[in-house]
């Protein structure tokens, strides 16, 4: 039996095993570990769950810690909601969610109860913006000012500098120079700010953001480095930080698909799935271009307020916890549901124990579980227990599957570094998932990337992205997945502040006129476009992208897909123009006037790195002959679409 394999069934069972005698702890151990094999072996699709575990406290707050252990606090050790008196620090590496917690006094005279908190990305503190104010008999919804750090190396929780503004219910984000963007909260809802490097912070005075709901905005670093955010109706916006700061709206989606008790998770770099809240619909908030643009998905099992989404370590999309009634038990729904990027389908899996509503939590594991925690202070449960949701990925037939495992990795990287990572069996995927840090059904700062790498024996060569958007600094779970799709336990990696960071966006002239509506033509973020499909007569009618992924040598894996097109009309003659074998889209030309009359599209070699190569070869005209000629326009920097 494996490390990890051990390490899990103690993990679902440590709460039977009681220490008598040595031969009846092992014998215990040895019940426990059949117990849970036959229960992964009859869950091995839907996942499985640990028995429900005492929790010193409601878990309202929940970060992971450099050192892989868990922060949280929200309430007393009764669920009463206050901050004002304690806080829990557990190490799972103890041997079970009972096991290991270490429940410390709160001597800030803060209650940081509804506060937001990020992991500081040059030191991997636990920053803790704002919170609640305690009376002497209880809180009172309102905001204060306060800011505190939790000191992860020795325990400690101690005041730092005070805001600018109150704030209760904000929401923060590290931005790609290591500063901290912080917004929304009551109190606060007129102008976001910025905690720079030295512990200082800087109000937005031109970032006038009171047009917005205040309470936890949905907020995202853009690929171009901005702040891109929305509110519980749905409306959008970017926030430039530098200096005095200044807001743009970008649109609205549809209020059915938002809500204040909506989850949200950035599955891949500028793509955010928006999930739950005021209804059981789900979409996909694509903003790595000039705009943002929505796309409807399918929709959950149910509607679910209070869901938590969580980035699994395969990129996969966990949704857990709500109700169809806020803070209710009408519709609750207690099943683990997981979104597939690759086919927009959610699968509905086994169920936890109890309802976990309004302040429930769920965090990612280094060990790829989900630690489920919370829900109460107020409401019809308080929680004060945790469960561990195991993903189906980290089950075979016989129940816990062998697990591949990081022999040796660095522990620091700069953005763009290759890295030098030791294995032990052969590997298909490196994931990199950011340390998450949640509360009120909003994860701050959670992020995904697919990483390209080469294997030589043991040895990987696996690449950092070299835009710092993509990988902002700050502490990153590192997991290798081997064919089976299980994946190892994580490498904790801190990726540095880039002193010079590469925030450029790469976006191609549009051409056409100004009416009809705006859209890309762009492929999931882990695949490339390869051809197009459609139809034309006069002007082109409709267009759609033909994607497909690659391997880490620049080689088509399986044959291009045709994705959904673009376009009301439908007639015309159908076309479809596909790049030849490893080669990729790589621009355009065409013609023009108030329509498009035609286009052209280029190909070019795909490397090794993620690149293009060699000279443009064109596809063949489509479309009328109309127009002026518009182009040649590529990609710059030897991006594929």
């Amino acid at each position: 039996m494996s490390q990890a394999h051990e390490l899990k069934n103690e993990s679902i069972c440590s709460d039977r095993a009681t220490p008598f005698s040595i031969l009846l702890t092992a014998t215990l151990f040895i019940i426990c570990a059949i117990t849970s094999a036959r229960l992964a072996q009859a869950n091995n699709v839907d996942g499985a769950w640990s028995p429900l575990a005492d929790w010193p406290l409601i878990s309202i707050h929940a970060a992971l810690t450099p050192d892989r252990r868990v922060l949280t606090y929200g309430t007393d050790g009764t669920g009463k909601q206050t901050g004002y008196f304690v806080y829990d620090v557990w190490d799972p590496a103890a041997g079970g969610l009972t096991l290991g917690h270490m429940t410390l006094d709160n001597l800030t005279l803060t209650d940081i109860f509804c506060s937001s908190q990020i992991i500081l990305p040059q030191s991997g503190e636990i920053l803790i913006s704002g919170g609640d104010n305690w009376t002497g008999t209880g809180t009172t919804n309102t905001g204060n000012n306060n800011s505190n750090i939790f000191d992860y190396g020795n325990n400690t929780l101690a005041a730092s500098g005070n805001m600018n503004r109150e704030r209760w219910y904000s929401s923060s984000t590290a931005l790609v120079n290591g500063e901290i963007y912080i917004q929304g909260g009551n109190g606060g809802g007129d102008r976001p700010e910025v905690r720079e490097i030295g512990g200082g912070f800087r109000l937005l005075t031109g970032a006038n953001t009171s047009g917005y709901a205040a309470t936890f905005p949905r907020n995202f670093l853009a690929p171009d480095g901005r702040i891109f955010g929305y509110d519980s109706s749905g409306k959008m916006y970017f926030v430039s930080t530098a200096g005095t700061g200044s807001i743009a709206a970008v649109g609205q989606f549809l209020s059915s698909n938002a809500g204040w008790t909506s989850g949200a998770a950035m599955f891949r770099p500028g793509r955010i799935l928006q999930i739950g809240g005021n209804s059981n619909l789900a979409g996909i908030i694509d903003i790595n271009g000039p705009q943002p643009t929505w796309t409807a998905t399918q929709a959950m099992s149910t509607q679910r307020q209070w869901v938590s989404a969580t980035v699994l370590a395969n990129g996969k999309v966990l949704a857990t916890s709500g109700s169809e009634v806020d803070n209710q038990l009408t519709g609750v729904n207690t099943n683990a549901e997981i979104w597939d990027p690759d086919t927009g389908q959610w699968h509905l899996g086994s169920a936890g124990v109890p309802a976990r509503l309004y302040h429930s939590s769920a965090l990612l594991l280094p060990d790829g579980s989900v630690l489920v925690a919370g829900g109460g202070a107020p409401g019809p449960l308080n929680n004060t227990n945790a469960e561990i949701y195991y993903p189906p990925y980290l089950f075979d037939s016989n129940g816990f599957a062998t697990r591949p495992q990081i022999q040796s990795a660095p522990a620091t990287a700069n953005v763009g570094d290759n890295l030098a990572v030791q294995v032990d069996s052969t590997i298909s995927r490196v994931t990199l998932v950011k340390s998450g840090s949640v509360t009120h059904s909003v994860n701050m700062d959670q992020r995904f990337l697919e990483l390209s790498f080469t294997q030589s024996g043991n040895m990987l060569g696996v690449s950092l992205p070299v835009r710092a958007t993509d990988t902002p600094p700050g502490f990153y779970l590192m997991f290798a997945i081997d064919s089976a799709g299980v994946p190892s336990v994580a490498q904790m990696l801190r990726i540095n502040i880039d002193p010079s960071p590469d925030t450029s966006v790469d976006y191609t002239a549009t051409i056409g006129g100004g009416g009809g509506g705006p859209f890309q033509l762009a492929c999931p973020a882990d695949e490339i476009v390869v051809g197009v499909h459609g139809n034309y007569n006069t002007y082109v009618n409709q267009i759609g992208a033909q994607c497909v992924k690659v391997d880490q040598l620049g080689r088509w894996i399986d044959s291009p897909v045709n994705g959904p097109v673009t376009g009301s009309t439908n007639t015309g003659t159908p076309f479809t123009k596909t790049c030849s074998p490893d080669f990729a889209i790589s621009g355009f030309q065409g013609r023009s006037d108030q329509y498009v009359n035609g286009l052209n599209f280029a190909c070019r070699a795909l490397t090794g790195t993620g690149g293009l190569t060699g000279l443009p070869t064109y596809l063949g005209d489509l479309g009328g002959g109309g127009g002026n000629p518009q182009g040649p326009f590529s990609c710059g920097t030897n991006n594929p679409v």
